[in-house]
């Protein structure tokens, strides 16, 4: 079909028109298409930064970290020039900044804004109170106050969200601009989204922090308790907790270990004081706090113990044992009763000696009066000598008592003394046995001196070595009625010498060879004597830098009373001075 030139021409304008309408229509659809490809781009973008917020904040274990992390991505994001979170603080009256990103050229501020009064931050509180956010490209729509401030800081463009749980707000999440930047209502939507999961995250980390504090806090107070605690799994008696000074005392507490392993030595059970059945009842309910002493041959200490049962932190019944060393205090309970037992003996000892003593001296005293008076009476010698010698007797008596009280008064008071010079011992030894050869009447007991003992010199107080060797040599004349009596001595270790007095007498049972050393003791109180002379020996040769003690085999063997004398040759004194 042809057609002609006009009507060719028009249908070659129709063709034309409808190509343009074509290409335009095309336009137009790309334009939508492009549009469609930003928004779905937008929205990744969005997602992916809410995908990355989440991520960070629930799995990062470092809080700091993470919210500095948070921060960075979510100011990249906006280009926001400062961003920072800001907390209510936990004594009611401040809030601050605590933590803080800031873009490329700009100063962190977060260290002159951690600490201020919530009454200075009200403007802030009053608007999220009433919007729920503030959102705006033009600070001057604000209330003066903050404005002024955000002017300072050469702020033009602000958006803050609060941070709230249940409802309550506890912060807020700030962005601020230095330029007129202007909100999207989706960013605004994401920002919104974001902001609660920093509120759920920083909520957490407050508890968490808050928890970790108080266990922190309640660990510090339990380890300076000077008190072992402990809590072990009721039904396997594992150690889940110990104190600073229990690990200190047991050592290092293993994982799963039983407590009585950390305890006791050489167990391989359970103590038998466990308190475990007697702390829940058939029901399995506490019983109340179960108290008790014990002495741990572990550590060598005695405790007052006390344990409870208890429902530990995962829900599982625990014992709770709390030990408090008591072994100073049973010391002095100990020291008390002896102290108590030793004045009450004392007591009984100086009553009885008193006693002992008004007789002791009456004895004397009454023979040299009436021997006295005797004596004056009559005018016959042998009387005479017999009376004298009866006087003599009892006046050496006499005087050896009060000797005897004036030492035990010079030793108590610390003012006994000693003079100090060179003394040949065999010279010393045979003096004594001249001495007593003397005043022996019983011809049936030799005594002697052991002549094989060393020729030594010692500086010592002769006195007081006599005064020893006399009661030894007095004592075994007492209960001697046969045999001999010696004296004699030896060297030992080059630095001491040994002095014995031994005897065939009596001798002396086993359980009082310790007990003739005390004060007021005596073997036969029938015996002449008030008991002394033994304790003020055992007193001088201590202060002489000695020993003393006995040795016998028991009644009817002989005793053998010895004493021991520091020894340095006398080249050596001189050779020092």
């Amino acid at each position: 079909m042809k057609f002609s030139d006009p009507e060719q021409k028009q249908a070659d304008i129709e063709l034309e028109q409808y190509r343009t309408r074509l290409e335009q229509m095309v336009e137009e659809k790309s334009k939508d298409l492009i549009a469609i490809q930003e928004d779905l781009e937008a929205t990744n973008r969005r997602q992916a930064l809410f995908i990355k917020v989440l991520q960070i904040l629930q799995l990062e274990p470092d809080i700091p970290k993470a919210m500095n992390m948070a921060l960075a991505e979510i100011g990249r994001y906006t280009g926001v020039d400062r961003l920072a979170t800001w907390e209510n603080h936990l004594d009611g009256v401040t809030y601050g900044c605590t933590y803080e990103w800031c873009n490329e050229g700009l100063e962190p501020a977060i260290d002159y804004l951690r600490s201020m009064t919530i009454e200075a931050g009200k403007p802030w509180f009053d608007m999220l109170a009433k919007d729920n956010l503030i959102c705006t490209s033009d600070i001057y729509s604000l209330d003066p106050f903050i404005t002024q401030m955000l002017e300072v800081q050469g702020v033009k463009a602000i958006a803050v969200f609060p941070l709230s749980q249940l409802g309550v707000h506890f912060g807020f999440l700030s962005f601020n601009f230095c330029w007129n930047k202007q909100w999207d209502e989706k960013d605004v939507e994401l920002m919104s989204q974001i902001s609660q999961i920093v509120s759920t995250a920083t909520k957490r980390w407050q508890v968490e922090i808050s928890l970790q504090q108080s266990q922190r806090t309640m660990q510090k107070v339990l380890d300076n308790i000077n008190t072992n605690i402990f809590v072990s799994d009721y039904d396997s008696l594992e150690v889940i907790f110990a104190n600073k000074p229990f690990r200190e005392e047991a050592g290092q507490v293993p994982d799963n270990a039983e407590c009585w392993r950390m305890l006791s030595a050489g167990l391989d059970g359970p103590c038998k004081h466990c308190p475990k059945a007697k702390l829940l009842n058939a029901d399995r309910q506490p019983t109340g706090v179960q108290f008790w002493e014990d002495y741990n041959p572990v550590t060598k200490r005695w405790y007052t113990i006390q344990s409870m049962a208890l429902k530990w932190l995962d829900g599982r019944w625990a014992i709770m044992e709390l030990a408090t060393d008591i072994t100073t205090r049973k010391e002095v309970e100990l020291e008390l009763i002896q102290a108590k037992e030793k004045a009450e003996e004392s007591d009984r000892l100086k009553s009885a000696f008193l006693a002992n003593m008004s007789h002791e001296i009456r004895t004397p005293l009454n023979a040299i009066v009436g021997f006295s008076s005797l004596l004056a009476e009559t005018n016959e010698m042998e009387e005479r000598k017999m009376y004298m010698s009866i006087v003599e007797k009892n006046n050496e008596l006499l005087l050896n008592l009060i000797s005897d009280i004036l030492d035990i008064s010079k030793i108590e008071a610390g003012t006994i003394e000693f003079t100090e010079a060179w003394v040949e011992l065999p010279q010393l030894c045979r003096e004594v046995i001249t001495t007593f050869e003397q005043k022996n009447t019983n011809e049936a007991v030799e005594l002697r001196f052991d002549e094989s003992s060393p020729q030594l010199t010692i500086n010592s107080d002769k006195n007081r070595i006599t005064q020893v060797l006399s009661n030894f040599m007095t004592n075994a004349l007492k209960f001697t009625a046969e045999g001999s009596i010696t004296i004699s001595y030896t060297l030992e270790n080059d630095n001491q010498v040994r002095f014995c007095v031994t005897d065939t007498g009596k001798g002396i049972p086993p359980e009082k060879q310790q007990e003739i050393f005390h004060r007021f003791a005596k073997l036969d109180s029938f015996v002449q004597g008030a008991g002394l002379g033994l304790s003020i020996c055992q007193s001088l040769v201590e202060r002489m830098g000695g020993q003393i003690g006995v040795e016998s085999r028991g009644e009817g063997e002989g005793s053998c009373f010895w004493f021991t004398h520091p020894y340095t040759p006398e080249a050596e004194i001189v050779s020092e001075a």
